[in-house]
């Protein structure tokens, strides 16, 4: 059983329960002294039936506890830099933080073989789910898709076009530009 805290709408509803169901099975008992309204009772219960799903809520991990965060390996252009730092979520019109981090993924596509320039690095942003489980990078300013979902599968991030980019566990200092020690979201 769940432990609830006293004076909560989940232990006001617990003990009503309990006070309705000795007070049905003695009927000689005095009924339950309560002010408690309909309204109450109702919100407890609410508190009762949310609980066990709340209990199993995951929330999307930023900075280096998020899988994503990292460099990565893409086949399709090999020695490139692939970048990808998630950040805190975005505050939303109604003054709430949306539940979705975002993410600054970094690359270049050409001349691999060196460090790049710091002009040649494209820049996208990118919306890690609720669930951490996966990631939409809008590609558009590339000429690609605006959300194209990315989905973690063991050691990186599998595309709908089949193409992976696996995450390289020390990441690839040598494929930074030069005058960068850190690639940063501006």
């Amino acid at each position: 059983l769940r432990s609830f805290v006293p004076g909560s709408h989940a232990a006001h509803a617990v003990s009503m329960i309990a006070a309705l169901a000795v007070n049905a099975l003695l009927p000689g008992a005095p009924p339950p002294q309560t002010t408690a309204t309909r309204r109450g009772l109702l919100g407890g219960f609410a508190a009762l039936v949310a609980a066990p799903a709340a209990s199993h809520a995951v929330s999307a991990r930023t900075g280096l506890s998020s899988v994503f965060t990292g460099e990565y390996d893409d086949p399709q252009h090999p020695g490139c830099l692939r970048s990808i730092k998630v950040g805190g979520a975005p505050m939303l019109p109604s003054g709430r933080r949306s539940r979705n981090p975002q993410a600054a993924i970094a690359g270049v596509d050409s001349a691999c073989d060196a460090r790049p320039e710091v002009s040649a690095v494209w820049k996208l942003t990118g919306s890690v789910a609720e669930s951490g489980e996966s990631i939409a990078i809008d590609f558009s300013p590339k000429g690609g898709p605006k959300d194209l979902l990315g989905v973690w599968e063991g050691d990186g991030i599998k595309f709908p076009d089949g193409n992976k980019w696996t995450k390289v566990p020390n990441g690839t200092p040598s494929r930074r530009p030069a005058s960068l020690a850190t690639l940063n979201s501006d």
